[in-house]
């Protein structure tokens, strides 16, 4: 029997079975569909608090050569358009911000496989598809739905929201779902499969590796390791073009939108009872798939991988 959940999301609805706000309403997901994919494109695909910010201007300057004169006067949120996304307060369209933007685009989403536009599938773009542990997403989520309004002002517990994200009664839906529809187009030649805890510990060798990925190999360690430091998440937590302080839907005084960015933060929110749900929730939808996520930080495993 399905659940029913008290809280509301301004605008919400279901599409194709999915539950969305009214940020992404039906028109532009069925936009996106139809968006005209370019051979040089390149996709950021994460579940909402996998690190979407921290990899789009990683992945802009990456694209971009390092054109930290750019990136220091343009919000990345203008750089790099969320294409399911429209703010009709703001006025901000995604896929008519994807549109005007010269290439090569860095596009950001938190679609589900089966929602991305058609032409993904025939064209040559890149799909570089971020994972980070399903625990501490959860946390980082409980944090952002309280602090933003695009939510509804969320006022439920821990308890509350920790029901509806197992339940994918969040927007943009089920995290199992989505994790699933992605790790099965891990083995595609255009799809690049990260970790967000790899990006975090070992952050100069995966923008290596990313860079060749997207056909940047030739960018020098020198350019690479300026990247790495202007995207640490001290940087971007007090550069106004990553930090999102300007958006009047987050109030940071409850929590910012880059909150710790920690590897395991999980663990001062979750119970050892809430643990065990969460794990026994995971193996039945996905403890199959043997996908190798990481709950602590290397250190404190007492080794490397």
């Amino acid at each position: 029997m399905e659940k029913s959940f008290s809280h509301k999301l301004p605008g919400e609805h279901v599409y194709k079975g999915v539950l969305f706000f009214g940020y992404s309403p039906p028109g532009a997901l069925d936009a996106v569909k139809d968006l005209q994919v370019r051979e040089d494109d390149v996709f950021i695909v994460t579940y909402p608090k996998a690190g979407t910010t921290w990899l789009q201007e990683i992945l802009w300057l990456i694209m971009h050569d390092g054109d930290f004169a750019r990136a220091t006067s343009t919000p990345v949120y203008l750089r790099s358009p969320f294409i399911e996304f429209k703010d009709d307060v703001l006025g901000e369209d995604g896929l008519d911000l994807a549109n005007k933007i010269d290439s090569p685009r860095v596009l950001k989403t938190h679609l589900q496989h089966s929602f991305m536009p058609m032409e993904t599938n025939k064209k040559n773009c890149k799909i570089v598809v971020l994972f980070r542990n399903p625990k501490d997403v959860c946390t980082s989520y409980f944090h952002f739905y309280r602090s933003s309004s695009s939510f509804g002002q969320f006022k439920g517990t821990w308890p509350d929201f920790l029901d509806m994200f197992l339940a994918g009664h969040v927007d943009h839906g089920s995290w199992f779902d989505f994790t699933a529809s992605w790790w099965q187009q891990r083995n595609r030649d255009n799809v690049y499969l990260m970790y967000y805890e790899h990006l975090k510990e070992n952050t100069l060798a995966e923008l290596e590796k990313l860079a060749q990925f997207v056909g940047k190999g030739q960018l020098s360690t020198d350019l690479l390791s300026h990247i790495a430091e202007h995207c640490s998440f001290g940087q971007m937590k007090t550069n106004p073009m990553t930090n999102h302080l300007d958006v009047y839907s987050i109030n940071s005084h409850i929590s910012p939108l880059l909150r710790k960015g920690e590897i395991g933060d999980w663990r001062t929110q979750f119970t050892v009872e809430q643990d065990e749900i969460f794990n026994r929730v995971y193996a039945e939808k996905l403890g199959h798939l043997d996908i190798p996520f990481q709950y602590r930080p290397t250190e404190s495993i007492g080794h490397g991988h």
